[in-house]
């Protein structure tokens, strides 16, 4: 069950900050957006390539 859960979670905190700085641009937003949702997006990103290369490892195609 843990396969993408913490991925989703960052994903999910991550949008939560774009989607009201798209909208509604201010420094406040930025500072989140630049701070905190780019970082978590790109550890999400991080942590599920590294999901599907020890799926990959484990079923020995790579």
């Amino acid at each position: 069950m843990r396969k993408v859960f913490i991925e989703s979670m960052l994903v999910i905190i991550g949008l939560m900050i774009t989607i009201p700085y798209i909208l509604y641009p201010n420094p406040y937003l930025m500072f989140l957006f630049v701070f905190i949702a780019q970082p978590s997006i790109g550890v999400a990103v991080i942590l599920a390539l590294y999901e599907v290369y020890k799926d990959l490892t484990k079923k020995d195609l790579l």
